[in-house]
């Protein structure tokens, strides 16, 4: 996985609802944290479209954003989950002009298996567009931590053990 500068910006997106995310990846060391949040009543594509145009100017000139964590929350109605897609992809497009970064979707511990499902499939669906620009995707619900790696696309999946001791990924 690509190692993130310590020197970078950090943008933290929370949509309506979500929980904060509890990560290292926000309390480690940064040039600069932005914290933008969905207003009660914005729509998803309203608050994508209101990200983008932010951007740009969240971050003093020579500081590049090397990490992007979107907090989650649990819609997963065609509208809710076509703005997150675009939400991260217009993310990683701005950290791959820097050639290095990191995406993180995060959600609850308490994730129903379906947003579960879905973000993963996102992370997945985001590494192998983006693994040439050394951009990478990855999951987290709650403290999980990341387990299972599939380098082949740079995207991590959250993993834990079932009662058996195998692994169930998220």
């Amino acid at each position: 996985m690509t190692k993130r500068k310590s020197s970078g910006g950090v943008l933290i997106v929370v949509e309506l609802g979500a929980e904060w995310p509890a990560l290292a990846e926000i309390r480690e060391p940064a040039g600069g944290r932005r914290v933008l949040a969905q207003e009660e009543g914005e729509s998803p594509s309203g608050f994508v479209a209101r990200v983008g145009e932010q951007l740009d100017g969240l971050f003093a000139r020579g500081l590049p954003m090397t990490t992007a964590v979107v907090a989650c929350n649990e819609r997963l109605d065609e509208s809710a989950q076509r703005a997150r897609s675009e939400l991260a992809r217009t993310a990683m497009g701005a950290m791959a002009k820097q050639r290095s970064g990191s995406l993180l979707l995060a959600a609850s511990e308490r994730s129903s298996g379906r947003l579960r499902h879905a973000l993963s499939s996102l992370a997945a669906e985001l590494g192998g567009e983006w693994q040439r620009a050394e951009v990478v995707a990855s999951v987290r619900f709650g403290d999980e931590t990341v387990a299972a790696t599939s380098p082949d696309m740079s995207v991590c999946v959250g993993a834990r053990r079932v009662k058996d001791g195998s692994r169930k990924v998220a």
